[in-house]
């Protein structure tokens, strides 16, 4: 595997070491060749319950964009050197890389080297950079990420949306639509499980475990003397996922407290104004094992994203899972496809981005109607037990990897 970032503890994100576990489970070797892009991590590798972690070790901040592409090439040089070194020891190998940044790297070593190639597509990275980046180059990106896909033995996708665009990219290729529609996206979500067996491409997404949300935890759990609302996870200004707006309307109410786990950019930021303000808790990086347990414990978790940018808009968003395997509500915008998803299971509430009063109106609902905090978290559970939950993603990777097997290394 290649991933060109792990978390602030230098350890894979919830999805690739769900992954790797799968794949472990199911008689691989699994080594995780990854950027670490603090480059401080005391060791350049560490073994882990599924496989090893490799780390390159390179500073490079996680918002500077030029700097990113200046230093890649670099990270993928090493990927490729150190997979021509195991390829001399092991000779069923399969290369694993993670998003469209790695690519570009995952192609290139799979013809030298002629290994097959799965690639998994966390989100729509061109529509991620929008506006980060000029139309041209996102648009150019979508491109090139187009020309790739046809030397992928296989492709994992993320959220429905970004199933849809890449299942169009297949077929249209360059000339596919940057981005899916809502109507795409809700057709896949409605996909049986034999739809995603047997195929080069399938789907995986930020689906949690649910070993790891024992139900027994969760019935017992213990009343928060205050309403606890919950957000863990990248803290950067873009794309806005309304945190500071959220401190703000919070400081204004009573009763409730907003805890904040994560890095970023607007880490400072974060911590200068908790020092006014006494319901906003910054509890820094969480390490990926107990974001389950932080989520159970939490009344509410909040996922509020800006819509303007289409891969927000169309996004399935870890947030999302968590709550539902948490059994508690979720908070996000009506605009996104997420929040029509949430509308119509009753899993959680809805306000429109911007308009903070509604926020507030939102969060006070919660707050005085416990019942219907409760009914809205049994529903999300019931729904991750019945569809959302790991075992049909399981079952999904391993017939992948068995498609994979079976074919043949693209030509050039």
């Amino acid at each position: 595997m290649a991933r060109s970032r792990l978390t602030t503890g230098g350890f894979a994100e919830p999805v690739v070491a769900d992954t790797a576990k799968s794949l472990s489970k199911q008689g691989h070797r699994v080594i995780l060749l990854a950027w670490d892009r603090t480059g401080k991590h005391e060791t350049t590798t560490t073994t882990t319950e599924w496989g090893t972690i490799w780390r390159y070790q390179e500073e490079c901040a996680l918002n500077n964009a030029t700097l990113f592409a200046r230093k890649l090439p670099g990270f993928l040089s090493w990927c490729t050197w150190q997979i021509l070194a195991f390829q001399k020891i092991e000779k069923d190998i399969i290369l694993h890389y993670h998003d469209l940044d790695t690519l570009i790297g995952g192609v290139f070593t799979s013809k030298l080297a002629e290994i097959p190639l799965v690639y998994d597509c966390h989100e729509n990275y061109p529509g991620l950079v929008q506006g980060a980046v000029s139309n041209f180059v996102a648009n150019l990106l979508h491109k090139l990420e187009a020309g790739l896909l046809k030397h992928c033995n296989g492709i994992i996708s993320a959220g429905p949306a970004n199933y849809a665009r890449i299942n169009r990219m297949l077929e249209e290729g360059g000339k596919a639509p940057f981005a899916a529609t809502e109507e795409d996206a809700f057709k896949v979500m409605n996909l049986a499980q034999r739809d995603f067996l047997n195929t080069k491409l399938t789907r995986i997404g930020n689906i949690k475990r649910l070993e790891n949300y024992p139900l027994r935890r969760i019935e017992n759990k213990e009343k928060n003397k205050e309403f606890r609302l919950l957000y863990i996870g990248v803290l950067e200004k873009y794309p806005s996922r309304g945190i500071i707006e959220t401190i703000k309307t919070v400081s204004k109410m009573k009763d409730i407290q907003f805890d904040i786990g994560g890095f970023g950019t607007l880490v400072p930021t974060i911590k200068k104004i908790q020092k006014n303000i006494k319901n906003v808790n910054y509890m820094g990086s969480i390490h990926p094992d107990n974001v389950a347990l932080k989520t159970i414990e939490c009344d509410a978790v909040l996922m509020a994203l800006d819509p303007n940018n289409i891969n927000n808009k169309l996004s399935a968003p870890n947030k999302l899972f968590e709550a539902m395997a948490a059994g508690v509500p979720l908070i996000t915008c009506k605009e996104l496809l997420m929040g029509q998803f949430v509308e119509r299971e009753e899993i959680g509430l809805t306000f429109e981005w911007g308009k903070w009063d509604r926020l507030k109106a939102v969060l006070m609902k919660m707050m005085f109607d416990e019942n219907l905090c409760l009914e809205m978290g049994r529903r999300g559970r019931r729904l991750a037990e019945r569809v959302h939950n790991w075992e049909y993603c399981e079952d999904r990777i391993e017939s992948l990897y068995r498609f994979v097997k079976k074919s043949r290394i693209p030509k050039a």
